[in-house]
């Protein structure tokens, strides 16, 4: 316990240090195309101890690593009852048609450090093609081809190194899996680092002549990349050393984790009552949300100062590269403006009485006399809100839900879930909540944790739009087309949970049916729309007050979580002290500016989901081709393409008139 406390205050002085002389970008970036990942450095990366991985040292683990991979790779079904401590499955006691086939990526460990060696072997490759690789054609094109090779290779070790890990989080040698990928990931970054800067610099005329050979066609996107980012890459040897430093950019979120996920302070912390806040009084509720708060609240100097880090290296980053600040440079790979992404924050302010209106409904609902408080949200608005559903059954609700948009949708959504690319099941040490990931050459893996609710149901949908979105764009498009841009991502996702909501408010079979599927319609437009921009506006604060030299400390970021929180809750509520503690336990905090992203993202789903259900085939047909685009063209261009014009503000605007449509039908049903 001692040892991890230790560990993480090492690391915080460290981090302090690190960063007040130099900088870098950090975001979780699970995309294909690599151009945006080096125009921006994005790579995925977390600090390693020794910062370089010879291939002899990498060969001194793999036997070790080897043996416990291929032990919680080997298929199971047989059931068994036991538990870790934590009361949790063990992973071997679910059946093997409900978790990742990741020996379909690698069959085992030798296979993957295979593959580890053959993108080791290649640096010395690009190093040589370096002089003459913006003269010479033979010498540009055979690099570049390489390249892509080399990079769909990497992208595929990195993706089962981390989901092996996410299999069990307390695996040590899994997580030297996720190690290795990360060396070799800064170490690819750094040999072809020269890319950036001399194809931007090139010829004008030497460059065209290049790319006007047919074999250069995959790679045009990926020029053309670069060339639009011109003005913010630097030189040669600028773009070698913020390669090296890659291995630094994740390590505010890497502490993070270890502060939230590693570091067991149960021993000196309460235990809340879980079953006194679901059936205890409202003073019982606040009693047991300051009681799971408390490692919060112990923590919340610490995790102040490695926010902050955050924000100084996003910061540094975006100046070194020639940006006003940390948003612009986040905006660059969205294809948005800062105008236009203060106009979703303007159109969400202008529409804050909405929410006002629905806080008022909980507190009338409620029968409560004075306002709403933090822990009221947890209080059921009717009973038994959230209906008990098996995963199979919920499987056949979304084929149902989905069938609007044709039979090859639904055929492929069935194999998909057929051929183990979701992980079903929460199990001891697993990583909690849900994602879908996976590389140009591997299946969509979709990670869920089930626990047979229908929000559960909702979630499956959810992934499973990220999946299928992945594998028409991965069909359709090459390597470097392939990326879907993080503002595109959630799109997809969120219209099939509109459409699953929408199915089942019109076959709902009796009144209290109806009350559900309402009530968990609303808490989705309120969860991703309306909390997302409270986060995303403590997010905009934030780093506006560092901009503007204010002090950054747990005070400054309490006081501006409670601040958004009683804007956007309106007059019926009364901040609670532990609420303004929310900013600290979100993780998207370190993927800066994105969280906005939800809620553009599920205003787009409702428009699709209204234009497929209400629509001609036509709107079904252009959205079908919006999943296989890809990142062919800007992000906002492919969205007026398929039907959803977010110059006009409309999408959002009419999100938020839907909300309102919701919570007016769900409270006629209580009267």
């Amino acid at each position: 316990m001692q040892k991890n406390k230790s560990l993480i205050i090492i690391l915080v002085m460290a981090l302090v240090f690190v960063f007040s002389f130099t900088g870098c970008n950090t975001e979780n970036n699970t995309t294909n195309n690599e151009a945006n990942a080096q125009v921006s450095t994005e790579n995925n990366a977390v600090a390693d101890e020794t910062q370089n991985n010879t291939s002899q040292g990498v060969n001194d683990q793999t036997e070790e690593i080897a043996e416990a991979t291929e032990d919680a790779s080997e298929d199971t079904s047989e059931e068994s009852t036991e538990t870790y401590d934590d009361g949790l499955p063990k992973r071997d006691s679910i059946p093997d048609k409900y978790k990742w086939d990741l020996k379909k990526v690698y069959v085992n460990t030798n296979a993957f450090m295979t593959d580890v060696e053959k993108v080791k072997s290649s640096f010395g490759y690009f190093e040589k093609n370096q002089k003459t690789f913006d003269s010479d054609y033979d010498t540009f094109s055979s690099t570049l081809m390489k390249y892509e090779d080399i990079r769909r290779t990497t992208d595929t070790i990195y993706v089962f190194a981390t989901l092996q890990a996410h299999t069990d989080t307390n695996n040590t040698d899994f997580s030297d899996l996720e190690d290795i990928a990360a060396q070799l990931d800064t170490d690819l970054s750094e040999a072809t680092a020269y890319f950036l800067p001399l194809i931007a610099n090139m010829d004008s005329l030497t460059l065209k002549t290049f790319m006007a050979n047919e074999e250069m066609k995959p790679y045009e996107m990926y020029i053309q990349d670069i060339l639009k980012e011109k003005d913010h890459i630097l030189s040669v040897n600028e773009e070698a050393l913020l390669a090296k430093a890659q291995i630094l950019f994740e390590i505010p979120e890497s502490i993070f984790d270890a502060y939230n996920y590693q570091t067991d302070l149960s021993e000196y912390l309460p235990a809340p009552d879980f079953n006194l806040f679901w059936e205890g009084t409202r003073e019982d509720k606040l009693i047991v949300l300051n009681d799971y708060y408390t490692k919060t609240k112990i923590g919340n100097n610490l995790l102040a100062e490695i926010y902050e880090s955050e924000i100084k290296k996003n910061t540094f980053f975006a100046e070194s590269r020639n940006y006003e600040n940390a948003l612009e440079s986040a905006l660059s790979n969205d294809g948005l403006t800062v105008a236009e992404y203060n106009t979703i924050f303007d159109i969400t302010h202008d529409n804050l009485d909405k929410l006002h209106k629905w806080i008022s409904m909980k507190k009338d609902i409620l029968e409560i006399e004075d306002k709403i408080h933090f822990y009221d949200a947890y209080t059921p608005l009717i009973q038994n809100p959230y209906s008990y559903v098996e995963y199979e059954q919920g499987k056949d609700i979304i084929y149902d839900a989905l069938a609007p948009l044709g039979d090859q949708y639904i055929a492929d959504l069935k194999e998909g879930l057929e051929s183990r690319w979701a992980d079903v099941y929460t199990t001891s040490g697993k990583y909690e909540g849900g994602y879908q990931w996976g590389t140009y050459d591997t299946d969509p893996f979709v990670l869920l944790n089930f626990n047979n609710y229908m929000t559960d149901v909702s979630t499956v949908a959810h992934e499973m739009g990220h999946a299928l979105n992945f594998k028409y764009t991965n069909e359709a498009q090459g390597y470097f087309t392939s990326n879907v841009p993080i503002f595109s991502a959630e799109i997809a996702s969120t219209t099939n949970e509109a459409l699953v909501f929408e199915y089942r408010i019109i076959n709902a079979d009796t009144k209290v049916e109806k009350q559900k599927a309402l009530l968990n319609y609303i808490e989705l437009l309120e969860n991703t729309i309306f909390t997302q921009m409270i986060f995303a506006d403590f997010e905009k604060r934030a780093y506006e007050a560092y901009e503007a030299d204010q002090p950054i400390n747990a005070e400054l970021f309490n006081t501006i979580m409670g601040e958004v929180l009683v804007e956007y809750y309106g007059p019926d509520y009364e901040l609670d002290e532990t609420a303004a503690y929310q900013w600290s336990e979100i993780p998207h905090f370190y993927n800066s500016y994105y969280v906005y992203k939800y809620a553009t993202g599920l205003s787009a789903g409702l428009t699709f989901a209204d234009n497929i259900l209400n629509g001609s085939q036509s709107d079904v047909d252009k959205y079908l081709v919006y999943l296989a685009s890809g990142s062919s063209e800007e992000p906002l261009t492919l969205l007026k393409n398929a039907g959803v014009d977010f110059s006009t503000g409309e999408p959002l605007q009419r999100a938020f008139d839907r909300f309102e449509e919701l919570i007016d039908e769900f409270y006629e049903t209580l009267q």
